[in-house]
């Protein structure tokens, strides 16, 4: 909701889109570079100490920001303080992933993940269109103000909740450090997911325009989303076996379901593929935290959920600014084939490399 706030409040305050959007990526990009960093600092010091600082800072960077948007400040004081706002927002995806860690079975891994996904896809279908709908019938500075205050209960609520993860304060040592081979496999796979979504993004908007409706994006983003939703209640309710496999099974079921998008023409076509790409998105996300968390100790493990947030951040930061230059260049129709394309990347990573079978933590 934040991201979306921002083109909002940031439009209807200055008049521009551009001072909306640049503060919108400021604030993604931001938070997807902070985020290990910010896991690392919760996994030595404790949820309820570091996540409860962040939201402190998180608040009054926000409110600043409020603040000089209403100002008319130089549009690069507004980008700054959203890039702040992103440096210090708590990952509270990274905060209930690890819990659940420590509550579930590691044969449960896939199932509580994908419960973590229908949250999550829940929140993508419901988020946008909260913040549509209060921009338009109240103000837009309160769609702000709403997703800044969703973020105060949610960090507050969840840190507050018994069976904190025990922290570990060690010296940031060689021996200490989660990242492996298979780590940095998912990661590649998970970028490339992320390039997928921002390629998707940007021509959901693009082709129905070019096609002449322009109303459409609004339909097909919820179904996009819906169908992942649904993708993830199949693979909790199905998925069982080895996690690596499961992992190259859902890049390549990715790439599979990318095929339709840069065939056919017409809208009805675009919107029935748009919402096929669907399926593929919370398999990959499932099976990479799932993938993570049984490879990963514990007092590791919200860095590196940390680190999976990061390379989907960056992967749609990529994807869609490529995404876009191709548009202008030769066309959204013609684009659509590239972000089949960038589907091809994951699958591509878990084939060559040769990933290690998680060992028991």
């Amino acid at each position: 909701m934040y991201p979306v706030g921002l083109v909002f409040a940031g439009e209807a305050i200055t008049g521009s889109y551009g001072i909306g959007g640049s503060a919108s990526a400021g604030f993604s990009l931001a938070a997807a570079v902070a985020r290990p960093f910010g896991g690392y600092l919760v996994d030595r010091y404790g949820q309820r100490l570091m996540a409860r600082a962040l939201l402190a800072a998180f608040v009054v960077v926000s409110l600043g920001l409020l603040a000089v948007i209403r100002l008319f400040s130089p549009p690069w004081v507004i980008v700054m303080l959203a890039v702040g706002a992103g440096l210090t927002v708590p990952n509270v995806g990274s905060l209930t992933r690890v819990r659940w860690t420590g509550m579930a079975k590691r044969s449960d891994l896939t199932r509580w993940q994908a419960l973590e996904s229908v949250n999550d896809e829940i929140n993508f279908i419901v988020g946008p269109s909260v913040v549509s709908l209060m921009a338009a019938w109240l103000t837009a500075s309160m769609s702000l103000l709403t997703a800044l205050a969703l973020a105060v209960i949610g960090t507050l609520g969840v840190t507050a909740l018994p069976g904190e993860p025990i922290a570990v304060r060690t010296r940031w040592e060689k021996g200490t450090r989660w990242m492996k081979a298979t780590h940095l496999t998912v990661l590649g796979s998970v970028a490339g997911l992320g390039m997928v979504l921002g390629g998707l993004m940007v021509t959901v908007v693009a082709y129905p325009s070019e096609l002449g409706y322009p109303a459409w994006s609004a339909a097909i983003f919820p179904l996009n989303a819906a169908a992942s939703l649904v993708a993830a209640l199949i693979v909790g309710r199905m998925m069982t076996g080895d996690l690596v496999s499961g992992h190259r099974k859902a890049t390549l079921w990715l790439l599979a379901v990318l095929i339709p998008y840069s065939l056919g023409e017409g809208i009805v076509w675009f919107a029935v593929s748009a919402t096929v790409a669907g399926l593929g998105t919370s398999p990959n996300l499932i099976q990479a935290n799932s993938l993570i968390a049984a490879t990963t100790s514990l007092e590791r493990r919200t860095e590196a959920f940390s680190w999976i947030a990061s390379a989907a951040g960056i992967g749609i930061a990529a994807g869609s600014v490529i995404t876009g230059l191709l548009v202008d260049a030769i066309g959204a129709g013609h684009t659509r084939i590239w972000v089949t394309a960038f589907g091809a990347c994951p699958a591509a990573i878990t084939l060559v490399t040769s990933l290690r079978r998680p060992r028991r933590t």
